[in-house]
């Protein structure tokens, strides 16, 4: 039996299960839960979803060559001859097991950190692969991309089914990386995506309101982070942001072997010791458990200072040195849709971010005013299908901290732009002043348009919400929309080509 195989009745003492229909000498070479992705050999994860029944497809897998059906409950039509079918009611936990020993790597399996929190994980991330592929090498999952040693894959969520986390594993191992950082969403944590990976590294950068759609209550979000703490191995290391009050929290119940807490004070494992920020970079020095380490990013801002904490604390808990994580910190010029600079010769600052809550909205307008622009022109929207409750905050502190704003669509999905803009109108109107100057204009492109137009030198034109994506969903349908190019083709006709 090679790498690539595995007797299902081998497979069945590891699954949970509760029934199981037909032979059980059938040969699994690899597994999915998507009923188009299935070759043959393949065992096909039914499962149980918010809006379908993975059952339904069933018949589609089978045809593609499935030689298993793993689902919540017994088949809806009769199955193949020589086919089987698992019954389990876990059936996520049952998948995730399947994956793990389906794709079980043989080999040095790479050391494995995982990130989670509202914000940062994406740049922790980035930050991880840049420094660890100075000690060894390293891939990555995350929001924007995958990265398996072997190539970059648009990512299409920030953390994967498991099948192909599995995947992902066992090729960073036959490449012989040593490393592998992953975001680790908290989706991905309640649906039992990570279940059977074990972490070296646990990083907690904060918590903030988000996702209340899925989660319902904060209590329930913060208990979903906890999970990944639960997956670290007997000897782990959790790294958390005690600055974060859920972090404080998380830190002073943890049972981890080892713990190292992030702060802008002395009270914590790893603070500055100084620091010196403007719209070209982030300078400075860190006290850590591993050394002092010397700080110069083209990254902007006090949250990526925070950034910068978490992936170096992280990296040395992992086994890199003083000097990759220097290095590593450095070469990084860039985090797609992360405080991305576009810059075309044009005398004012064009900065496009992610930021799509309201304390990522307060974290960049705050760092921004801190750097002293001329204005602010904030060009922003909230996304449609998801948490509801937080447009009104979020309209809130767009323009408390902003000088111009120009409200926009943003994804609405299949919502309605203008019923999204009026609850962040809501939110947003009793914020404003006669200094402060305000649009509604939900054509996005347009929005864009006349932030820049308006801008002035040293005037600073923050673009929220979308960062690095490249389409703009609604009605149901993508269009491509790409922040950055879209702000550099406008700036190219008012006169600044680049």
């Amino acid at each position: 039996m090679n790498a690539h195989s595995l007797r299902l009745s081998e497979l069945l003492e590891v699954v949970p299960h509760s029934t199981v229909l037909g032979p059980v000498n059938g040969i699994l070479t690899g597994c999915t839960c998507d009923s188009r992705e299935v070759k043959k050999g393949d065992l096909f994860a039914a499962l149980k979803g918010f809006h379908s029944d993975g059952r339904t497809f069933a018949a589609e897998a089978f045809a593609r060559g499935a030689e298993v059906v793993l689902s919540h409950g017994g088949p809806l039509e009769p199955i193949p001859e020589g086919a089987a079918w698992i019954v389990s009611s876990r059936d996520r936990e049952a998948f995730s097991a399947a994956a793990a020993a389906i794709y079980d790597p043989k080999g040095m399996k790479p050391k494995l950190i995982g990130v989670t929190g509202t914000n940062g994980k994406t740049t922790v991330a980035y930050f991880l692969r840049s420094i660890l592929g100075l000690a060894g090498g390293a891939g990555m999952l995350g929001t924007i991309e995958y990265d398996d040693g072997e190539g970059l894959k648009p990512a299409w969520r920030t953390t994967p089914e498991a099948d192909h986390i599995h995947r992902w594993i066992r090729a960073l191992t036959r490449k012989k990386l040593p490393y592998g950082a992953m975001e680790v969403s908290s989706h991905a944590l309640v649906l039992s995506r990570v279940n059977d990976i074990s972490f070296n590294v646990a990083v907690f950068t904060n918590l903030t309101r988000d996702h209340l759609d899925f989660h319902r209550t904060m209590e329930n979000y913060y208990q979903a982070k906890l999970r990944l703490f639960d997956l670290l191995d007997r000897d782990g290391t959790a790294v958390v942001n005690t600055d974060d009050p859920f972090g404080a929290r998380l830190a002073s119940g943890i049972s981890a072997s080892h713990l190292v807490t992030l702060g802008m004070d002395s009270a914590s494992d790893v603070h500055p010791l100084k620091s010196d920020m403007d719209l070209t970079g982030t300078r400075g020095a860190l006290t850590t458990p591993w050394g002092v380490v010397e700080v110069d990013s083209p990254l902007v801002g006090l949250f990526n200072l925070r950034n910068i904490e978490a992936a170096a604390a992280a990296a040395l808990a992992a086994g890199a040195s003083i000097g990759d994580v220097e290095s590593g910190i450095k070469n990084l010029s860039l985090v797609p849709g992360r405080v991305e600079r576009v810059d075309t010769g044009q005398p004012f600052s064009v900065l496009v971010d992610y930021a799509h809550t309201d304390d990522a909205l307060k974290q960049l307008l705050s760092t921004v005013r801190a750097l002293k622009p001329r204005r602010i022109i904030t060009v922003f929207g909230c996304g449609g299908d998801r948490d509801a409750s937080k447009r009104p905050l979020m309209g809130a502190v767009v323009a408390r901290l902003s000088d111009f704003i120009i409200l926009t669509s943003d994804n609405p999905r299949t919502e309605d732009p203008a019923a999204i803009a009026d609850m962040v109108e809501s939110g947003l109107r009793p914020e404003l002043s006669p200094s402060k100057e305000f649009r509604r204009l939900l054509n996005r492109r347009e929005a864009i348009a006349l932030a820049v137009k308006s801008a002035l030198e040293g005037d600073v034109v923050l673009i929220a919400g979308k960062g690095h994506e490249r389409t703009q969903e609604e009605g149901g349908e993508k269009r491509p929309f790409h922040d950055p190019g879209v702000a550099r083709e406008i700036l190219g006709e008012y006169g600044w080509p680049g």
